[in-house]
């Protein structure tokens, strides 16, 4: 039955016919029409989002399917492998799975999984060219790509070609060193093959031109084997292996990158595991502790963490397995074929306004909004912070602002100011770790990072995940001293954490730092850059940036109660290395105030001498000047601020309206 949906112009009627996709006239149903439905066309069904997890040791041909939705896991006899088998591999397309190689044997037998009648039956064309165990695979919808293994060790790549179920070797393929009980996933484009025994390393095929290399920069963080490995279109997921480990390592595929994500390491340390999974998370099950485990992990993509799920566990203890599924590493999901709402997005900007919120002096609960464009700061009651508190930390993303922390106290509470209705409420989940004031923070459009305080110190760094105002403690992302009064702005790969006071050093007063830290978001962690260390010991500053440079300025550096300054540091990213810029220094100096800003501009508000004053750092010329419209409705120190353009935040987001396709 030809498709004529979606034909509005005579350009695509011409389209259709020259494709043989326009309905004949004689063909055209007229009134009547026929009493018998229209035919469906079962091709564009939403793939099965359900992970298939075969065979294994002890040896076992038994098939369990895990539905992802409710995350539960059954047997499927119907699917059970053709051969026991276990130290395998497998992967497949939207439709099915196929399972190859293996031992006891080794063997080159290629088992395929129908993911709708749940069947599985040998496809003796498919088989391996060489008989091998200990290898691994992946691939995109029409191929996959079963590479390395023993005896040997190999670096074999074979092709499986779905639609004929055929499979031939690509020398051109071969990994770059030949290896056994490595791992693999990746996406449309291409599939990285790593780890193995005594390695890290990592090569990636090219499925375009079936020719693979190695990428160091994505070399595993930790040499391992017997691992597994699952993905979605921009990552892939390495977790587990030998030496038994929870170790979860994280590749981003557009920058060909590895880096470890701890929140994400596997619940229980283990080797030999399998892993697929769907768009939003992986699943990986059974495996070696170093007996046998049915245990199931579901790691969340979007927060890079990790959880056991009980309901998903095997039905049967058991490593060495493999999996599939019809949604793993990036596989297309066909759109229904009927009518039905689908969302296109369209680019909308995000608000183009600050937010600074409470402070000290006396002690306040308001919130004013300064509007960029017009350099002007009214109240917005509404958004008034729901208690009353200074000495606090403020970061967020393009919709909400997160402000945590303070005293009196000190506090752990965190409010949210959704930018689009200027109101604030508590958000109680998303409290901190640990009570305290004079903290730092910033963030990228996922998460933010709230490090350091006191009155500890402290060098606690908490993450709020916002889609699910959610805050965990990230110990590998602690600050690289303990201290308060710490400031802190960033873009959206990473944030830097400057100055402070660890604490009393001598009579004369408190000890004050010039260090930068360094908070790498993708793997939560956090290093000294001494590249980057302020031009002036100092504390209570305020800090803003873009998406190149970070501008922290003011502060005390403790010579006097009555000494702030107004010295303006300038953090550029990609050298890690930061320079004082005169021309920015404040109009007049003062520490424990805020800033925050845009990608053109920074706003660096209040202070001590108490102040309502708003001066504007143009980031083009480095140069600060008063804005007196946009001072604030009242004096304050010890504030805290936000905005929906601060960090490299994007200027647009993409705003989904539902319409009928």
């Amino acid at each position: 039955m030809a498709n004529t949906r979606g034909v509005f112009t005579l350009r695509q009627v011409r389209n259709k016919k020259n494709d043989g996709e326009w309905v004949p006239l004689d063909e055209v149903w007229v009134a009547p029409s026929p009493s018998s439905p229209p035919e469906r066309f079962t091709d564009n069904l939403p793939s099965p989002n359900t992970g298939y997890f075969g065979g294994g040791d002890p040896t076992t041909s038994i098939m369990d399917k895990v539905t992802y939705s409710s995350d539960t896991t059954a047997a499927v006899p119907g699917a059970n492998l053709s051969l026991a088998r276990g130290y395998f591999a497998a992967t497949g397309n939207s439709t099915h799975g196929y399972f190859g190689g293996g031992f006891p044997g080794p063997v080159s037998t290629m088992d395929k999984v129908t993911y709708s009648s749940d069947t599985t039956a040998a496809v003796p064309g498919a088989n391996l060219s060489v008989a091998r165990n200990s290898l691994a695979a992946t691939g995109n919808s029409t191929a996959g790509y079963f590479g390395g293994g023993t005896p040997g060790p190999r670096s074999t790549m074979d092709k499986v070609t779905y639609s004929t179920d055929t499979t031939v070797a690509v020398p051109g393929a071969n990994l770059s060193v030949a290896q056994r009980g490595l791992a693999a996933t990746g996406n449309s484009t291409a599939g990285y093959f790593g780890g193995g025994v005594t390695t890290s390393l990592m090569n990636k095929v090219t499925y375009s031109s079936d020719t693979t290399a190695a990428v160091p920069g994505a070399n595993l963080s930790v040499a391992r084997g017997y691992l597994a490995a699952t993905g979605n279109s921009t990552h892939g997921y390495f977790g587990g292996g030998s030496p038994i480990t929870t170790l979860m390592d994280k590749v981003t595929y557009s920058s060909d990158t590895t880096a470890a994500v701890p929140g994400a390491n596997l619940s229980v340390a283990r080797n030999n595991p399998a892993a697929t999974g769907n768009s939003t998370h992986g699943y990986f099950g059974g495996g070696e502790t170093p007996g046998s485990t049915s245990l199931m992990d579901k790691v969340t993509y979007s927060s890079d963490t990790t959880a056991a799920v009980p309901g998903a566990n095997l039905t049967l203890a058991r490593g060495y397995l493999a999996a599939s599924s019809a949604r793993a590493n990036g596989l297309p999901q066909p759109l229904p074929e009927t009518p039905t709402p689908q969302t296109l997005t369209s680019l909308v900007p995000t608000p183009n306004t600050g937010y600074f919120g409470g402070g000290n002096f006396p002690r306040i609960s308001s919130m004013d909004k300064v509007t960029y464009s017009t350099d002007t700061t009214a109240a917005v009651p509404g958004a008034n912070l729901t208690v009353l508190r200074g000495y606090f930390a403020a970061t967020g993303n393009s919709t909400a602002g997160y402000f945590g922390g303070g005293s009196p106290g000190p506090v752990t509470s965190m409010e949210k100011v959704t930018y689009a209705s200027d109101t604030t409420a508590a958000v109680p989940g998303a409290n901190l770790s640990a009570a305290r004031y004079g903290l730092g923070a910033t963030g990228n459009s996922n998460a933010g990072y709230f490090g350091g305080g006191g009155a500890g110190p402290f060098s606690t760094m908490d993450k709020v995940t916002y889609a699910s105002d959610t805050t965990v403690a990230v110990p590998g992302a602690n600050l690289s001293v303990a201290r308060y009064g710490v400031t802190a702005t960033g873009n959206s790969t990473a944030g830097y954490f400057g100055g402070g006071s660890p604490g009393v050093g001598s009579p004369s007063g408190n000890v004050r730092v010039s260090l930068v830290d360094k908070v790498t978001y993708s793997s939560d962690t956090t290093a000294a850059v001494p590249g980057a260390n302020l031009s002036l010991a100092r504390y209570d500053m305020g800090a803003t940036g873009n998406s190149t440079h970070g501008y922290f300025g003011g502060g005390f550096p403790g010579v006097s109660l009555f000494t702030p300054v107004s010295t303006m540091d300038k953090v550029t990213y990609s050298s890690d290395t930061t320079a004082a810029v005169p021309g920015a220094n404040l109009t007049v100096a003062r520490y424990i105030l805020a800033a925050t800003g845009n990608s053109t501009s920074g706003y660096f508000g209040g202070g001590i001498p108490n102040t309502s004053l708003m001066d504007k750092v143009t980031y083009s010329t480095d140069t600060t000047v008063v804005v007196p419209g946009a001072n604030f409705s009242i004096t304050r120190n010890a504030l805290a601020a936000s905005s929906a353009r601060a960090n490299g935040l994007p200027e647009t987001i993409a705003s989904p309206a539902p319409v009928y396709v």
